[in-house]
């Protein structure tokens, strides 16, 4: 299974486009787990203290959105403009 989802992992990136069949739900969890593992804010032991680093207390929330987080920046208004 895992050589399988390497395999899409693989072709999704070097083809750059969506694949014609689908995949299955746990191929998608399992990019999605890899994705978020690059974000320095799931680094084991690092605390950032930017205005947009995410910050998850619960673990259920981390787990509904794949650890994938961000800041919403100084303004605290999602929809305000942003100074970067």
């Amino acid at each position: 299974a895992r050589n399988s989802r390497s395999k899409h992992f693989t072709a999704l990136f070097t083809q750059r486009r969506l694949p014609d069949v689908g995949w299955k739900e746990d191929d998608i969890k399992s990019l999605l787990d890899e994705m978020a593992s690059f974000d320095t804010n799931n680094f084991e032991g690092n605390v950032g203290v930017g205005e947009r680093e995410g910050r998850v207390i619960c673990d259920m929330v981390r787990r509904r959105h794949f650890g994938l987080t961000h800041g919403i920046g100084r303004s605290g208004d999602v929809m305000a403009e942003q100074p970067k």
